[in-house]
């Protein structure tokens, strides 16, 4: 008898931190018919939950993931009234040929977007060189980021335009510092860098708050220029997703026997993963901050390091002259140092 009263016990307490950990469901829905919304990472975890939940709005969702054979399975495997309005475009982040033509196609085939979703991502452990020279962990989750949403600035044409980039709360532990953007633009310096700290997975954490400083730049080149476009950001909550990939055997048993149970209870779904990018992608223009960072459906104050405007304007400027050494034809403007 204590034996199942314990049970229960314990079934109710799992269940409501599952609940308390899960958090809200976006309250916000609306008829997206006519909109173009594009969702990279959309193969899998909350960038396909964003997606489906867009093509039940009637959205048309470009799915922008890199596995042509993965996505086109996921896409087959909606029904019809879905299916038909889910297109899948090859894209990968660790190439600027894949964003180039991924912006080539996009520019061809559809007058404008009405929302950017960056969502795509990886965790700092099986880091490797991308064959634009830059570490891939970097590339994916920043540099990339920048170059599409660069590429593609013209095309939002419509009133309710919106850039969404899926940061995270890491970034508050960020390492960057004044001077640390000589590693940017050099392999060998980041990765001596970052192979000698202590921490290895603060990469992450830097990768995410120089996405920050970029929306925060993007939402004030778009006041100037594009009033009519919003740039925010936000925290998805904790995870579990395929983002930190294990090639190690031993380790694959040990976090998904043993770590992953524990950390069931207390992170959210993928479902619920999805909410606040969903929100915002849902909310109208007029209730959004543009540059703002968002956390359970509501905006988050920056911490002191996302406000250092002169450490921003550090790193998004050299990200600028990676750029545009590249890509002449880019619109942007520098800001002071």
């Amino acid at each position: 008898m204590n034996f199942l009263f314990l049970l229960i016990l314990f079934i109710i307490i799992a269940y409501l931190i599952k609940k308390w950990a899960n958090g809200p469901l976006n309250p916000i829905k609306k008829d997206l018919t006519g909109k173009l919304i594009i969702v990279t990472g959309s193969s899998d975890g909350i960038g396909l939950e964003t997606a489906k939940d867009l093509l039940k709005s009637n959205a048309t969702v470009i799915f922008a993931c890199r596995n042509k054979t993965k996505t086109e399975a996921i896409i087959k495997s909606f029904p019809e009234n879905l299916r038909k309005n889910a297109i899948f475009i090859p894209l990968d982040l660790e190439s600027f040929k894949s964003i180039e033509s991924f912006v080539k196609e996009i520019k061809s085939k559809y007058p404008k977007i009405d929302i950017l979703i960056n969502n795509a991502g990886m965790g700092a452990i099986n880091i490797s060189k991308t064959e634009d020279g830059f570490m891939n962990v970097y590339q994916v989750n920043y540099l990339g980021n920048a170059l599409l949403t660069l590429l593609l600035f013209d095309h939002f044409k419509e009133k309710e335009s919106k850039i969404i980039n899926v940061a995270s709360r890491a970034y508050k532990r960020s390492s960057l510092v004044y001077g640390d953007s000589k590693y940017l633009n050099n392999y060998d310096l980041m990765f001596k860098h970052y192979s000698s700290m202590r921490i290895k997975h603060q990469f992450y954490s830097d990768t995410k708050l120089l996405l920050v400083y970029f929306t925060k730049y993007l939402a004030q080149f778009a006041e100037d220029k594009y009033p009519y476009l919003k740039v925010v950001c936000l925290h998805p909550g904790v995870i579990f997703t395929n983002i930190f990939k294990l090639n190690n055997l031993l380790l694959k048993i040990f976090f998904y026997g043993i770590i992953r149970n524990i950390f069931y209870l207390f992170t959210k779904d993928v479902i619920h993963g999805a909410q606040t990018t969903l929100f915002l992608s849902y909310s109208d223009n007029k209730d959004l901050v543009n540059g703002a960072y968002y956390n359970v459906l509501s905006i988050e104050k920056y911490n002191n390091k996302a406000k250092d405007e002169k450490l921003q304007n550090e790193m998004v400027n050299e990200t600028l002259n990676i750029l545009k050494n590249r890509y002449k034809e880019l619109e942007y403007f520098p800001l002071n140092k």
